[in-house]
């Protein structure tokens, strides 16, 4: 589709081969610019730009088979005026790759290949040109070329003359001062001789002991006040050459903290990366959430034995790694090649296990692409935080958010130009808040704080953020409520308001985007990937399981339907327990079993005896409603032996069988209580977890 009249654009072309054979390579690129709209000048509207383009034949091309034109990064009066495209590479055979890159408006074509890229391994940020210090010299009134300007910072020396001046000055007037002293002392028409001689010998010594003491006390004093003139005048000159070569080198952000703030609409933040989604605090959690769009992520801090910071939310590397005892025990060489984060516990054993990552990478990586959360979690790790920023990163206070709880100190942060984060208790007072407001730009409370509480924070007038956020429902109440930020550990999921995929994975036996156990962040309660086959379970009493990676769910104009293999590996002395399905929810808040919900829906259950079932679960009472005439006796469950399960939804109807024989179901039902998208998988009634349920191969279709 051609550019709308008045908007440049620039061709651009791209070839990638085959990393197994070498010959034209096939897969996408995902085309993206680094702020969410650009305005044009001139121009209607905003421009939100790109898209994903397939490789044909090795060659970049658009959907029509044309050529892909992008808006140039620099175009005059653009608002923004600094940013960059992002491209997502994903060619088939090899790894996804993303890299940066600027398009000048002026060129006829740009190979993408061959401008510079900033892969997200290297230590590089976008060149962004700023003002020269020549350029403000001139501002500034000053007339002359570069070589004036050059000239300019070059003070004069020292006047030794001047300084010889100064002291014999001092011991000129020293020595007259003596002799009228001298005069006014002594009578010079004194009668007595002797008395004469002696008083002029005595007052010759004194005034030469005087003047000599007088002439090194001038000397010294000259002395000292040209080295502190020189030394003031070298300074000056080396803090002048010092701020022109960092307003001319130093990185400029991409984006700031204030542009991100500007921005409209719901922030969200990466919970520590994406820590439900993969490893917490580990570059492959960081990377999943900047390569999937977010602009904001958290990086807990501590510190080893030897000062190098390190990302890790705990004191101890018991509940993350394989390892145990404080970080602050460990040298630097033993963490960086013997200590691996354990994420395939609670995420699946797909997980590859993950190193811990230097807080200087991830700096070097992101730092001015992405707005930082940078917070020390134990005390000894906050001076040397301190203290890598302002040697090194001097212009972090751009891009990064100083957190922190509100008891600790904010003095630091605030001093040097960042804007804090303050977190919350539930039960913290007025009175702390109000002991902490001058140094807090944004206040914190958590998803379990009451709504109550929470709008009294936000009416205290300054943005407020809430974590940890990894359900919609939770993103729902907490906009209601006035919070303008989210912290969340799955923030692909809670930024979105659409199903992401129609049939399971499970095979792959990683934890997906959208997957919501009960509690977040607790191995008992995630979801648990077999070895083989693909079958999913929870280990966990009367447990339950929300898919929100397929929710929620798009109905055809005949309804839907869901399937879904289950099975039993071992049987309950009591066959009467039961396992299967809750649907029809219209909010991804937790359900479980005989328990008053917060939203109401239908739940399917297979008991172990054969017998099927469906019932509404409501907000009023914990036992259901049974749907239908009555029970549906279906063939007695065989430990280890595969069922497959359906339930159709249509706009009038809902219906649930077991499949392999037709009389195995409960007919369509007359019931619309309940058209909600979301649903989940149910340990039911089963408090022994031996004989819990186990499901594969679920299939979403439109009916």
């Amino acid at each position: 589709m051609p550019f709308p009249e008045g908007v440049p654009s620039v061709p651009v072309r791209y070839s990638i081969t085959s990393p197994a054979g070498g010959g034209p390579g096939e897969g996408t690129l995902q085309l993206m610019p680094t702020v969410p709209a650009i305005r044009i000048p001139g121009a209607n509207g905003v421009f939100t730009g790109g898209g994903t383009y397939r490789f044909v034949d090795g060659q970049l091309a658009d959907g029509e088979g044309e050529q892909v034109r992008l808006l140039p990064t620099n175009v005059d009066g653009a608002n923004p005026p600094v940013w960059a495209w992002l491209g997502i590479e994903s060619v088939d055979g090899a790894q996804p790759r993303h890299f940066y890159f600027a398009l000048d408006a002026d060129a006829e074509e740009v190979d993408l290949g061959a401008v510079q890229q900033l892969a997200p391994d290297l230590t590089q940020y976008l060149a962004v040109p700023g003002e020269s210090a020549y350029d403000a010299w001139r501002r500034a009134g000053n007339d002359g070329d570069e070589a004036d300007f050059l000239a300019s910072l070059v003070g004069p020396p020292g006047d030794i003359a001047a300084a010889n001046e100064y002291t014999d000055e001092a011991v000129t007037q020293g020595l007259f001062a003596e002799v009228q002293r001298a005069d006014a002392a002594y009578d010079l028409a004194g009668a007595a001789g002797a008395a004469f001689t002696a008083a002029v010998d005595a007052a010759s010594s004194d005034a030469a002991t005087k003047a000599n003491t007088a002439r090194v006390a001038a000397i010294a004093s000259a002395a000292q006040d040209a080295a502190d003139k020189a030394g003031n005048a070298q300074s000056a000159a080396v803090l002048a050459a010092a701020v022109a070569a960092a307003g001319l080198y130093l990185p400029k952000a991409i984006l700031t903290v204030d542009a991100f703030m500007a921005q409209s609409g719901m922030r969200i933040f990466g919970h520590r990366g994406a820590g439900m989604v993969a490893p917490e605090h580990t570059e492959a959690a960081y990377d999943y959430a900047i390569a999937h769009g977010t602009q904001a992520m958290e990086l807990s801090v501590n510190v080893d034995s030897e000062g190098q910071l390190w990302c890790l939310h705990d004191l101890t590397l018991d509940r993350t790694t394989y390892n145990t005892g404080a970080l602050n025990t460990y040298p630097s060489t033993g963490v960086a090649q013997r200590v691996l984060t354990n994420g395939r516990v609670m995420l699946g054993q797909g997980w590859t296990d993950q190193p811990m990552v230097p807080l200087r990478r991830m700096l070097d990586k992101y730092l001015g692409r992405v707005v930082l959360f940078l917070e020390p979690k134990g005390n000894d790790a906050v001076v040397p935080l301190q203290n890598l920023l302002a040697a090194s990163y001097p212009h972090a206070n751009q891009s990064v958010i100083w957190k922190a709880h509100v008891g600790t100190s904010f003095t630091w942060p605030k001093t040097n130009g960042f804007r804090t984060w303050c977190y919350v208790d539930d039960a913290s007072a007025d009175a702390v808040l109000d002991g902490k407001d001058a140094q807090v730009d944004y206040w914190g409370v958590s998803t379990s704080m009451s709504s109550a509480r929470r709008q009294q924070i936000v009416a205290r007038g300054k943005p407020v953020f809430s974590w940890p956020v990894y359900r919609r429902s939770q993103r729902a109440a907490l906009e209601a409520d006035g919070v303008v930020g989210l912290m969340s550990s799955d923030p692909v999921y809670v930024r979105g308001a659409t199903a992401q995929a129609t049939a399971s994975r499970w095979d792959q036996q990683v934890k997906e985007s959208g997957g919501t156990p009960m509690s977040d962040y607790t191995e008992a309660a995630a979801l648990k990937f077999s070895e083989t086959d693909g079958w999913v379970s929870i280990n966990r009493s009367r447990g339950t399981y929300g898919l929100g990676r397929y929710c929620p769910i798009a109905p055809g104009a005949g309804g839907y339907r869901i399937q879904i293999e289950m099975k039993y590996d071992q049987l309950s002395g009591d066959l009467a327990v039961h396992g299967g399905l809750y649907l029809g929810k219209a909010s991804d808040d937790v359900y479980e079993f005989s328990t008053l919900n917060a939203t109401p829906g239908y739940h399917l259950i297979l008991r172990q005896n054969g017998v099927l079932r469906l019932y509404r679960h409501l907000t009023t009472q914990t036992g259901g409603v049974a749907l239908g005439a009555g029970d549906i006796a279906t063939e007695a469950v065989v430990a280890g032996q595969s069922m497959t399960i359906q339930v159709d939804v249509t706009p009038t109807t809902i219906e649930a069988r077991r499949l392999g024989n037709a009389a195995w179901t409960t007919g369509p039902i007359a019931d619309t209580a309940y058209r909600g998208g979301y649903f989940g998988l149910s340990n039911g009634s089963i408090t022994d977890t031996a004989a819990r349920p186990f499901w594969r191969n679920l299939v979403i279709t439109q009916l």
